[in-house]
């Protein structure tokens, strides 16, 4: 009688791929969700460049905005690109199905990531400030954007040396904080509705609570993904540990 040929034995990375393949919620819900709430500063920012090609003034603040215009325009393309064809990094199943999509696709994102960054410190520091902008909103930028460069920066440089859990989580966090508009468009609509109109103060708290509203969520998301991939490798061992020896 002939001697059964054991099955390969799995990996983490192959349950990854299964759970993937069979999580719809995971390939669609999620990049939908991120389109969703990229969907008013992508607007918003649409309009601004209608009014620089010479469009009705429909945003307000424009004439202390459009003084720079090239670094006006560089951000919202850059932002525009980073939140959409970001969003699509999160499906697990596409990213492994078509790896070389999700290469380029990335390699466009670190680009767009370092200018959204850059280009929303130059504006930060050159234009002046809005009137309901306080000094501490300004110093809060100045952070955001750095920190946000700081952790586009570190994932790259972590994916050059195929570290890639390191690389998803530093791009984890680098596109919270890129899609903290998102987050502060719902914190000033319950400014509005509990408290009334938008003041300095109230300014500074409403977007300071979308980008750490993003961080926060941004690293439940890293240790909730970091504690599945724990658990997978324990469950790869005790199957490998339970499976039976060929017969000699």
């Amino acid at each position: 009688m002939s001697t059964p040929v054991p099955s390969p034995r799995p990996t983490p990375q192959s349950v990854a791929r299964t759970v993937a393949d069979r999580s719809p919620a995971a390939n669609w819900l999620i990049p939908t969700g991120l389109v969703l709430l990229s969907v008013v500063p992508v607007v918003a920012g649409s309009l601004r460049l209608a009014e620089l090609a010479g469009g009705p003034p429909i945003v307000p603040d424009g004439d202390r905005v459009t003084a720079a215009p090239v670094a006006l325009v560089t951000h919202i393309v850059a932002v525009t690109v980073f939140s959409l064809v970001g969003a699509f990094q999160f499906a697990p199943g596409l990213r492994r199905r078509h790896r070389a999509w999700h290469r380029a696709a990335g390699r466009v994102l670190v680009l767009c990531g370092l200018l959204t960054a850059g280009t929303g410190l130059w504006l930060t520091l050159f234009l002046p400030p809005a009137a309901v902008d306080s000094e501490l909103l300004i110093a809060i930028r100045v952070v955001v954007s750095v920190a946000m460069a700081a952790c586009v920066g570190v994932g790259f440089l972590a994916v050059r040396r195929r570290d890639f859990a390191a690389h998803r989580a530093w791009m984890i966090r680098g596109y919270a904080i890129g899609m903290g508009a998102g987050t502060q468009f719902f914190t000033q609509l319950a400014w509005l509705a509990v408290v009334g109109p938008v003041t300095a103060s109230g300014r500074t708290g409403t977007m300071a609570a979308g980008w750490l509203i993003n961080v926060v969520v941004a690293e439940w998301v890293i240790r909730r993904r970091a504690a599945g991939q724990d658990r997978r490798r324990d469950a790869v061992r005790v199957s490998g540990s339970a499976r039976p020896r060929p017969a000699g």
